[in-house]
């Protein structure tokens, strides 16, 4: 029997209803200004942005830049990291093609470049938080279970023969 087996969910996007339990912008656009980008963290999706104030943060000095030529439709998220501190990191997260919601999670995608210098943005990839979802869109999209990062845990001794078992039944 597996112990602590991690499958993540890999949800199959289309063109409906966003599920809420985690992010998944396969094909999407994605940005996030450089100086916010954390490779492969975890993140939480706090609220999201106005469009007017979306299309004023992705526009310079009031004018589009090439790269961002309608900014409105790009959606716009307040994002908090979760990387270890007691508050994160808040930051913002533009998508183009599909809307998160509050209280959806992922992970940001581990390479990334430069979508507009001007702006300081990069272009990266979303992906699944690692929680497993049974998220099921309206359109009939599936979701597919990825069972490449399964792994069996046995368990530990910490050397004063206190025996710890790190999950799983």
């Amino acid at each position: 029997m597996a112990k602590g087996a991690l499958a993540t969910g890999a949800l199959t996007l289309g063109t409906g209803a966003f599920g809420t339990a985690t992010v998944g912008a396969q094909g999407d656009q994605v940005a996030v200004f450089a100086n916010n980008y954390y490779p492969g963290g975890n993140f939480d999706v706090i609220a999201p942005l106005q469009t007017s104030t979306t299309v004023e943060v992705l526009q310079l000095e009031g004018e589009t830049i090439p790269e961002i030529s309608q900014p409105d439709e790009w959606s716009g998220h307040i994002i908090r990291y979760d990387i270890g501190q007691q508050s994160g990191i808040t930051t913002f997260l533009f998508v183009r093609g599909q809307s998160l919601s509050a209280d959806d999670s992922g992970t940001m995608g581990e390479e990334a470049s430069v979508l507009s210098s001007d702006l300081n943005l990069l272009n990266t990839t979303l992906g699944s938080s690692g929680a497993t979802t049974d998220t099921t869109e309206d359109t009939g999209d599936v979701v597919q279970e990825d069972t490449s990062n399964v792994t069996e845990e046995e368990p530990t001794t910490t050397g004063n023969d206190t025996t710890a078992n790190m999950g799983g039944d």
